[in-house]
């Protein structure tokens, strides 16, 4: 009896020993979870980053009559890089931020299309607020890989016709500002570099001329509207 009793307080004590030490090591493994989340917080909220991108842009009204750039049944014109841009932007904190850059885009004709020809450069740069919505996302947090930012703000933009064959008298340019607001999913790949594609939407006001380069026929035809997908990287400026 002696020997049982003995027996059972071994196994009772062995089973205490065992589920401290598993104890231990998860609160181990949570601690060493915690410091590898606390160095990527250090890491993550850059102050200054710059992006460096390009894409496609597509302005959608007004055209005159005759033109337009659209390709029936494909995606954004069949993926045609006609958009290059350059931004800088800061970090209030992990949540608010402000962009600024500077963008080029050239509008021409698609041969597929029966467009009469035309060709346009535009230059534009905004000023933007930035924020990170990873903090609405219950499943997500501002330290992960993965962030997904909301932006709007300002833009400026000229709007310049180029001369050509079938076209040797052309206008001086229209200049004009408008409202941009974007969404933009991140994924970072190092400590400082990040992978980015942009989708945004530009609305004008003030536009004069057509996306074709010609003024309006209509005469309170004022206003425009773009979108652009750019894809691109972000680097963080801070040591």
């Amino acid at each position: 009896m002696k020997t049982n009793t003995l027996f059972i307080l071994f196994i009772f004590v062995c089973n205490i020993v065992f589920s401290q030490e598993n104890l231990d090591s998860k609160i181990t493994k949570d601690s060493t979870a915690i410091v590898k989340d606390s160095a990527i917080a250090k890491v993550t909220p850059h102050k200054w980053s710059i992006d460096i991108g390009t894409g496609i842009s597509n302005g959608t009204r007004p055209y005159s009559d005759g033109y337009y750039k659209s390709i029936n049944n494909q995606l954004f014109n069949g993926f045609i890089f006609n958009n290059y841009m350059v931004g800088v932007k800061y970090n209030f904190s992990e949540i608010v931020g402000v962009k600024m850059d500077v963008a080029f885009d050239r509008f021409i004709n698609s041969k597929e299309t029966k467009s009469k020809p035309f060709e346009v450069a535009q230059y534009r740069t905004s000023i933007q607020a930035v924020f990170n919505l990873n903090s609405f996302i219950k499943s997500v947090n501002y330290v992960s890989r993965f962030n997904l930012l909301f932006r709007g703000g300002l833009h400026l933009a000229i709007l310049k016709p180029i001369a050509a064959d079938y076209n040797n008298k052309v206008s001086n340019g229209d200049n004009y500002a408008g409202v941009v607001i974007g969404i933009t999913p991140t994924v970072r790949i190092s400590k400082k570099t990040s992978i980015f594609f942009d989708v945004s939407s530009y609305s004008n006001y003030g536009q004069n001329l057509t996306w074709n380069g010609k003024h309006s026929e209509v005469s309170n035809n004022t206003e425009g509207h773009m979108y652009s997908a750019t894809f691109g990287l972000s680097f963080a400026l801070d040591k």
